[in-house]
């Protein structure tokens, strides 16, 4: 697609999603304390000369034979919520290419890629991702990661993409393929869980009552592993307050 046709369906988009929403905030329980505290100071309009721009100019990748390199497929800037070198900023055009772990926001006829050291939080599609980059001893790579809870345990989880080049006669099948890595964080550790077990083991100290939770509350943990995950670890920290 050609940017300048994809800008426009960006600008568009905008507009629309400004006319709806006019100036109301958002649902603030759907973000963390500290964004809670300056949600009230959010820049209405980020200029050209916005510091956002000052990244390296992105480029979009073709379509793909199979999957894609974009959260959940998008491959269209949505209106963001981020905080970028400490500001807090609305209506910010932003997509996230999982493959190569980046931020992606677009000015005009360009993209651009935001700087992973200045961009702490950023609330996209109903997701609030996070950037770590001072990990050492906590078992994690850099980069951003999903927050699907925070409170005295955390949820995170960190969304991989990679791609496989199959050389047909004459063409070369680009696949993306998925993956989703969940930590829960205990303490000051992080620790990957995957499996029910992995998770009550992680909780064990409370256990038994975690697995009657699960029953009583009649939660699928094959259906929705990520959501069953996040219930867990509320539901862990009310038992242990």
């Amino acid at each position: 697609m050609p940017v300048k046709t994809f800008l426009l369906i960006i600008a568009l988009g905008l507009l629309i999603s400004k006319a709806i929403a006019q100036n109301a905030l958002p649902d603030s329980t759907a973000y963390s304390e500290a964004a809670k505290q300056v949600i009230v100071h959010y820049n209405l309009v980020v200029d050209d000369q916005s510091e956002f721009y000052n990244g390296v100019e992105y480029h979009l990748y073709p379509p793909a034979h199979s999957g894609s390199a974009y959260f959940q497929g998008k491959q269209v800037l949505s209106p963001s919520i981020i905080c970028y070198n400490g500001i807090w900023y609305r209506n910010v055009p932003v997509l996230y290419e999982r493959y190569a772990d980046v931020m992606v926001s677009g000015l005009r006829d360009s993209l651009y890629i935001l700087r992973p050291d200045k961009t702490s939080d950023i609330y996209l599609s109903g997701h609030h991702f996070i950037y770590l980059d001072n990990l050492t001893g906590k078992n994690l790579v850099a980069g951003f990661y999903d927050q699907l809870y925070a409170g005295k345990s955390e949820v995170l989880v960190k969304r991989n993409t990679t791609v496989q080049n199959t050389i047909t006669q004459q063409t070369v099948e680009v696949n993306y393929e998925n993956s989703e890595v969940i930590y829960i964080r205990k303490g000051g550790a992080y620790v990957q869980v995957s499996s029910k077990g992995s998770v009550l083991e992680v909780f064990k100290d409370k256990s038994k009552e975690l697995k009657q939770y699960l029953s009583g509350s009649k939660i699928s943990y094959k259906k929705d592993k990520e959501q069953s995950i996040v219930k867990l670890a509320g539901y862990y920290d009310q038992l242990t307050k």
